[in-house]
């Protein structure tokens, strides 16, 4: 079965590259724009989410699984000046097979933009959109974490680029039995070259050292929970190189590479490793047919609660949940569609198989997603 299930993705993958459309790796990401043009305007506001996610994996560190659904967020939105956009809305998930949703929650961001930077109070342009690295950040956080409310500043000049925030994930009220937990970080990146080429075939080039890190936090001062503090981070250090081509099939070439640490700063240390560490290393080629990248991993005692399950050291499965692996070796090959249907609407696939050099076998992960995201003019307020 599992076999038939990789050669149905394969199939399917690359046929796609033949369907009309372009190439567009933001189309999973969900921003809040901030359009001058918009300003003194209420407009309604939809973004539609499908997704169906399945991880081939048997291994004794990441659980395998399948997430089949759809996430909603309709809204209204108001810009009473250029600069400033408020949404307030409600975000709803569904998984199939399930008699009701798995989640209703409100959403409500105030932004406001101001030349090179932006803050934004309340819900977050989060999860893909703050753009870290698999090992730092879960990709399937768009699908299991959605939300993010709280803070968030970003900044970006001509050299230099910022994401800054904050998310209030849980709330402590006096005397519960559970524990407030934050979690929040930055993500970087310095531009130490970027030559454009000129004429019609010009190529470019650009050199990148990014740095991100996370950090999280379990406590509180008021709870009946016996557990001690919580607080930990996550670093990552990089070098990024990429060199984007003018042509019909060959679109980019790029290499991203990072070393990564882990440490726990508790008082009272509750995980298994007190610090690790990791090296991350990727090439890959955007072509007009399929985006390819290859990816190695290779950690030691590494930690992360926010970050991909398979380079942990730690399982993270139902079954074997006290299993450690301190030397995790991987290998992940990524193959990556993104078709635009029409204006707004964009189909996404990928197939991503994976090799752990402690368990030689081939297991693999395969998705189709599907994105909407318009909005349209409702009203003009009198002023």
């Amino acid at each position: 079965m599992r076999f038939f299930k990789l050669v149905f993705a394969i199939t399917c993958l690359f046929s796609s590259g033949l369907c009309y459309g372009q190439l567009n790796n933001r189309v999973l990401t969900q921003t809040i724009p901030v359009k001058p043009e918009n300003a003194n305007e209420i407009r309604f506001g939809l973004y539609a989410f499908g997704f169906s996610k399945n991880n081939e994996y048997f291994n004794k560190i990441a659980d395998g699984y399948t997430l089949f659904g759809y996430h909603l967020n309709p809204k209204l939105i108001y810009q009473p000046a250029p600069t400033v956009r408020i949404d307030a809305g409600v975000f709803l998930w569904k998984d199939f097979g399930s008699s009701g949703y798995e989640d209703i929650a409100p959403t409500f961001s105030v932004k406001l933009l101001k030349e090179n930077w932006s803050l934004t109070f309340g819900t977050l342009e989060g999860n893909l959109a703050h753009g870290y690295i698999e090992p730092l950040f879960d990709f399937e956080r768009v699908i299991l974490n959605r939300l993010e409310n709280g803070l968030q500043y970003k900044v970006q000049t001509h050299r230099f680029k910022a994401n800054a925030w904050l998310n209030w994930s849980n709330m402590l009220y006096r005397g519960e039995d559970d524990q407030e937990q934050v979690d929040g970080g930055a993500v970087t990146a310095f531009t130490l070259l970027h030559q454009e080429g000129r004429g019609i075939l010009a190529d470019s080039i650009k050199l990148t050292l990014p740095i991100q890190f996370t950090a999280q936090h379990k406590g509180g001062q008021i709870d009946a929970s016996d557990l001690p503090l919580l607080t930990v981070a996550n670093i990552a250090i990089g070098l990024e190189l990429e060199k984007k081509y003018n042509r019909k099939v060959l679109h980019r070439l790029y290499t991203k590479n990072y070393i990564l640490g882990f440490k726990d700063f508790s008082n009272t240390v509750r995980l298994p490793y007190e610090q690790g560490h990791g090296v991350y290393l990727n090439i890959g080629a955007d072509t007009k047919y399929q985006d390819v990248m290859l990816s190695y991993w290779k950690g030691n005692g590494y930690i992360t609660e926010l970050g991909g399950k398979l380079f942990q050291s730690a399982s993270t499965t139902f079954k074997y949940p006290d299993y450690l692996e301190e030397e995790q070796e991987l290998l992940i090959l990524r193959l990556m569609k993104d078709i635009e249907i029409i204006d707004d609407l964009h189909l996404t696939l990928r197939l991503e198989p994976v090799i752990n050099f402690n368990d030689p076998k081939l297991e693999f992960a395969n998705s189709i997603y599907l994105t909407f995201d318009t909005d349209f003019f409702v009203a003009k307020p009198r002023r």
